[in-house]
């Protein structure tokens, strides 16, 4: 079929093609942008339906704590872990029964309510160089702050094309402290949820076979490169020739007998041309299998997205085109074969799916810190929350709690973070994350990325930095003046002693 009678057919055909989450087909809009065709712009961000304390998490579970060991399961046992207050007074009390006093600052050592969330490049790190105040900022969130406070945090990047430990060992190592897998989440991390979906799949992007290994990891069945099928018929990318090290990691298959289910584009493409010629040719298969054209273009595998990241900071003084500028630019070639737009599935900030996933990750990551932190107080090694969650990651609803059991089987609900401080330094994706889909969200944006100082962001942050140091310390000034006036709100002064004669003050 000549390109031209394809043009001629398509316009009698309607595509039905369907992924498990991919968007429905849109007409064309050519005052936007393909990147922003997802609707996120459009969502109201969810409000909390009840107020969440800023009092520490250890001092609203402080008084409790420390009697674990010794408490009954019974619902008797239960109703003394409510908060306490007088009601003929108001006066609020601490989980032991004793009376709060008032305070000028809080500086006890502590886990905080509120929570951190980074993103990674341009943040943390700029290309191969460590942004200098990114150590320190880390180190005050572990603790080393004047309020004695330790604050949980996780990292949100769009970046991969690698493993989550591979990622975490390289933070570890540039930042002097322990960074683990429970606390990083990568554009493709939520991808594991397709590994029921799909069995085999091409992953693009990335060095070599890095990519192929985090996907065999991830559990998919058959995962196949690019480098793959240019082994099979080099002349699928004739201006291309493989080089030794790449043969060295491409395996032996036959494309014409082989169905591939979907297409997930991992990191960014080393080679756009070779690339796109091999996506653009499965999104018109049949069925995935390389070699064949679907006459309805409606029959080829899905195709996935990392993120959707246009452009990207890197030690250059000028930023990259990302992964988003590829999907324009295949979406853009796709058009023009098909008129049809191209449908896809993205991950990645700004995506819904990467926020719930990320409200997950950070609900376990305050839990496991929490716990760290009795268990020091308590001396014991015993595990303070029980092992399975009754958390729903897919409701609408963030301020769903979090079940969590007691070394006396009691259970307990954590809180969400009062506050989720986000930083980054992409308007288009950081900014508008944190600002999509929850209030309870606030939105830093520093000047050590993409951003440029002096224009105006589309999507404007809450509050803006010079860089991810001055973001932290903003944050828990912030926090504490919060903190602070909970602590007061209803406590009664401290009593001055005077010859052994109680006297309140005033």
């Amino acid at each position: 079929m000549s390109f031209d009678s394809q043009k001629q057919h398509q316009s009698t055909v309607t595509s039905t093609k369907t992924t498990p989450t991919a968007s429905p087909a849109i007409p064309r809009n050519t005052s936007s942008s393909y990147l922003n065709n997802d609707g996120i712009d459009e969502l109201k961000p969810l409000t909390r339906k009840q107020r969440v304390s800023s009092l520490s998490l250890s001092d609203q579970w402080g008084g409790s704590m420390t009697k674990l060991s010794s408490a009954k399961s019974s619902h008797k046992d239960l109703t003394a872990l409510t908060p306490l207050t007088s009601h003929r007074s108001g006066t609020q009390l601490s989980r032991s029964g004793s009376v709060r006093h008032k305070r000028t600052v809080i500086d006890h050592e502590r886990i905080a309510s509120y929570a951190f969330a980074f993103d990674i490049d341009g943040v943390i790190v700029r290309g191969p160089e460590t942004i200098p105040e990114a150590r320190d900022a880390l180190k005050m969130l572990n603790g080393d702050n004047k309020y004695h406070i330790k604050v949980p945090y996780i990292f949100v990047t769009n970046g991969g094309g690698r493993s989550e430990s591979a990622r975490c060992k390289e933070l570890s190592d540039r930042l002097g402290i322990e960074v683990t897998e429970d606390q990083v989440i990568q554009g493709h991390t939520p991808m594991k949820d397709l590994v029921d979906i799909h069995k085999t799949v091409l992953v693009v992007g990335g060095v070599g076979d890095a990519c192929r290994k985090v996907a065999e990891e991830y559990g998919f069945d058959k995962v196949v490169t690019p480098l793959d099928i240019m082994k099979w018929n080099p002349s699928v990318s004739p201006y291309h020739k493989l080089t030794e090290e790449e043969l060295a990691v491409a395996k032996d298959y036959d494309f014409s007998k082989i169905s591939i289910d979907a297409i997930l584009v991992f990191a960014d493409s080393r080679n756009w041309a070779a690339d796109q010629q091999i996506i653009l040719e499965l999104l018109l298969s049949k069925n995935g299998v390389m070699g064949t054209v679907s006459e309805t273009f409606d029959e080829g595998p899905g195709i996935y997205f990392a993120h959707s990241d246009f452009v990207w900071a890197t030690d250059y003084k000028l930023s990259r085109y990302g992964m988003g500028a590829l999907q324009v630019s295949i979406a853009a070639l796709y058009r023009e074969h098909t008129g049809m737009e191209l449908q896809v599935t993205r991950f990645g900030k700004p995506q819904r799916g990467t926020f719930r996933y990320a409200n997950k990750v950070l609900t376990h990551w305050r839990k496991d810190v929490l716990e760290e932190h009795v268990e020091k107080i308590q001396g014991t090694g015993n595990s303070v929350f029980s092992d399975s969650d009754s958390e729903d990651t897919d409701s609408d609803s963030e301020d769903e709690p979090l079940t969590v059991q007691k070394l006396s089987q009691l259970t307990l609900d954590l809180p969400p973070a009062s506050t989720v401080y986000f930083v980054g330094d992409t308007p288009e994706s950081d900014i508008r994350f944190a600002n999509s889909h929850d209030t309870s969200w606030h939105s830093i944006l520093v000047k050590t990325g993409v951003y440029q100082e002096g224009t105006v962001p589309k999507y404007k942050p809450k509050h803006t930095c010079e860089n991810v140091l001055e973001a932290v310390k903003y944050a828990i000034e912030r926090e504490h003046k919060k903190e602070l006036e909970e602590w007061n709100s209803g406590a009664i002064d401290v009593p001055v002693v005077l010859d052994e004669t109680v006297v309140e003050t005033k």
